[in-house]
């Protein structure tokens, strides 16, 4: 994938979900594209799909070419208060709003617009990671440090990958999962594009994620947060799927 001109993030947020992770989110919303946005979407990126394409914005982090772009990964919303843009720190929440109009204004080269859905993909999928919703004090959890199952690490990773990990599911194996049992009308209350109200959403889980005791977090912890890490996935493979329904349908 080549360079697109829009700008993202900083390396104090490491990475979000992990590759599983982004890779659910990018294969639930490509099976809930309606067919015009599908046609289009396939039209544009050929041989790849949303899950291929999810976590490059992570790969080219690397290449110094890059480096404006760190800091698109995360946003803040402190304790106690409303959002209060880039100022509070990260600038996820200000570039994928950027993003979306860039690709409504359907002005983009085929090589922009690629880069320009794959850096949407994969935000999207960060802002459904509640740790990526920062709150001001803690690098977004990676200096709350804890261990998982008795090997040292700290909470962003947790969840970012290690209790992704620990299921043990292929992407596609947990995309199915994770949508089992949908009726009609629950996947499209799920089709929300509303980008602030699933930031708040994000931030609003904070209580249950830094619920960690004596910080030893093993199977105690995911029996009290898998439902909520599994529903942050499946969002946020459905808002993005309603994202680009909106721009491409």
């Amino acid at each position: 994938m080549r360079h697109f001109i829009i700008i993202l993030l900083t390396t104090s947020m490491i990475f979000a979900w992990g590759k599983t992770g982004h890779r659910i989110v990018g294969s639930i919303a490509e099976e809930n594209l309606n067919p015009k946005a599908k046609k289009e979407i396939t039209n544009i990126l050929g041989h790849s799909d949303l899950a291929r394409i999810s976590n490059w914005m992570d790969e080219i982090r690397s290449d110094s070419t890059w480096k404006e772009t760190y800091t698109w990964h995360y946003c803040t919303i402190e304790e106690g208060h409303e959002y209060e843009g880039a100022n509070g720190g990260g600038l996820a929440l200000e570039k994928i709003q950027s993003i979306i109009e860039s690709l409504k204004s359907h002005t983009l080269s085929k090589e922009d617009e690629i880069n320009a859905i794959a850096f949407l993909v994969h935000i999207t999928a960060d802002l459904h990671q509640p740790l990526h919703v920062g709150n001001g004090t803690d690098r977004g959890g990676n200096d709350v440090k804890v261990t998982w199952f008795n090997e040292a690490t700290n909470l962003h990773r947790v969840w970012d990958s290690q209790m992704i990990d620990h299921m043990q599911y292929s992407y596609t194996e947990y995309a199915q999962q994770l949508q089992l049992g949908l009726s009609v009308r629950d996947k499209s209350k799920l089709l929300n594009n509303d980008v602030l109200k699933f930031v708040y959403d994000s931030r609003s889980q904070h209580t249950s994620v830094y619920d960690i005791g004596d910080a030893n977090l093993s199977w105690n912890y995911i029996y009290k947060n898998r439902l909520l890490l599994e529903s942050q996935l499946r969002k946020g493979g459905y808002h993005l799927a309603a994202i680009l329904n909106t721009i491409y349908g």
